[in-house]
């Protein structure tokens, strides 16, 4: 388990949209509480797993597994690659039974505490991702950015059996609803692809993009992509 002792507030306010106009005091004073908070309540932890991998008519499979990447996206997005990464990460159930519990008492600091938390989740991905980079750098490799079930065509029902390959339940307290949901929400999984291809080399294919806005399913009433961002 790790810890996280701050957050950065230009994220937080950029999940609470945030027009860069001037913020009222008290309104930057709880903000900045609720960024204590949610350091305070989160239990941040996340795990990864090396896979080589082989092209079929299918999709991108798992060597020794019964398992396949489906879809076009993440083919491209693995293309070069002869080994990836699946992470996951979660902040653990504090932080979920606090916002619930905000939304019943006071919903304006729910929705600043669901703001926090997101940046909080985003930055415990990021140093798994930092911690796989090294690796895969001491090796001479790369990694690609972080592609999830639900971008693009790759199939959110990807969970049913990422999270148990990875055995998230046992080692982390991560499960899926019927709905596809994890539980804690502030939970997040991933795929990164190793690579040996310089990005001034490798060739444009088809869906092939560093942007996964543009293949989105959701990308026509994302309420970030309307301003202008990103999730």
């Amino acid at each position: 388990m790790i810890s996280l002792t701050n957050l950065p507030k230009k994220e937080v306010l950029r999940y609470l949209g945030w027009k860069g106009t001037e913020i009222p005091p008290a309104l930057d004073a709880t903000i900045e509480r609720c960024m204590e908070e949610t350091c305070r309540l989160s239990s941040p932890v996340y795990i990864y797993r090396r896979f080589s991998i082989a092209r079929e008519t299918e999709g991108i499979r798992l060597l020794h597994t019964p398992y396949t990447l489906e879809g076009a996206d993440i083919a491209a997005h693995l293309l070069g690659c002869k080994e990836l990464y699946l992470m996951c990460a979660t902040l653990g159930l504090g932080i979920d039974r606090e916002i619930r519990r905000r939304m019943l008492t006071i919903p304006e600091e729910a929705i600043i505490l669901d703001a926090c938390a997101t940046a909080a989740i985003e930055e415990t991905a990021d140093l798994a991702e930092t911690e796989i980079a090294h690796i895969c750098k001491q090796e001479g490799a790369g990694i690609t950015w972080r592609f999830s079930p639900g971008y693009g065509d790759l199939p959110l029902q990807t969970q049913k059996w990422l999270l148990p390959l990875m055995d998230t339940q046992r080692k982390m307290g991560l499960t899926l609803t019927e709905s596809l949901l994890m539980t804690p929400g502030k939970s997040v999984s991933a795929i990164l692809g190793v690579t040996h291809i310089p990005p001034s080399q490798k060739k444009a294919t088809p869906g092939d993009t560093k942007n996964p806005c543009e293949r989105c399913p959701n990308r026509e009433t994302c309420a970030y992509r309307k301003r202008g961002e990103h999730c």
